[in-house]
């Protein structure tokens, strides 16, 4: 089932018994779409209560980091620099990262469904509002052949909508009563 507008801000969530087991986790589909751009790209089996457990209190889209600068800036300026302190060497392998470096996660809106496809998505709020900035960072490359390795997109593609908190936080809440009815 899709709870928001697919053409600005949505949830994909959809249990999928085929690919759960009597008594197991329940598995299905877990994709968030921004302007019409799925993330994830493609299906892939998602444990639906992992997912649901990264939209907790602590994720972005609920409670919003407020930042001026970054809700403002180019999009692909604000999704470098909040990447930058999550994980420095994602975007740039050769960065310098100091010994007691500490992560920041504030920003981070993404699921683990979403990250284990490489596809990172942060929120940023001001004023009422929330700027949704999402990228798939890296791709697999390779063949069965001589095996893969996950190279990073030469040209980032950051997508981005802007919504009110209200919008953002009744998609959120929209899914996770969908999914304690599964």
């Amino acid at each position: 089932m899709i709870f928001g507008d697919p053409n600005k801000f949505a949830i994909l969530i959809d249990y999928v018994p085929i690919w759960s087991s009597e008594g197991g986790y329940k598995n299905g589909i877990f994709h968030f779409v921004i302007n019409g751009k799925f993330f994830p790209d493609y299906a892939s089996v998602a444990t639906l209560s992992g997912d649901i457990s990264c939209l907790s209190d602590d994720n972005a889209l609920i409670t919003v980091p407020e930042d001026e600068y970054l809700f403002k800036a180019e999009k692909l300026d604000s999704f470098s620099k909040i990447m930058s302190t999550m994980l420095p060497n994602l975007l740039n392998p050769d960065a310098e990262v100091s010994d007691d470096f500490e992560a920041d996660y504030r920003y981070q809106a993404s699921t683990y469904n979403l990250e284990n496809d490489t596809c990172y998505v942060f929120s940023v709020g001001y004023m009422g509002q929330v700027r949704i900035l999402a990228a798939k960072v890296s791709y697999l490359y390779g063949n069965d052949a001589e095996g893969y390795e996950w190279k990073n997109h030469n040209n980032l593609e950051v997508h981005e909508i802007i919504l009110s908190k209200d919008e953002v936080h009744r998609i959120v809440s929209e899914v996770k009563a969908k999914y304690e009815l599964i």
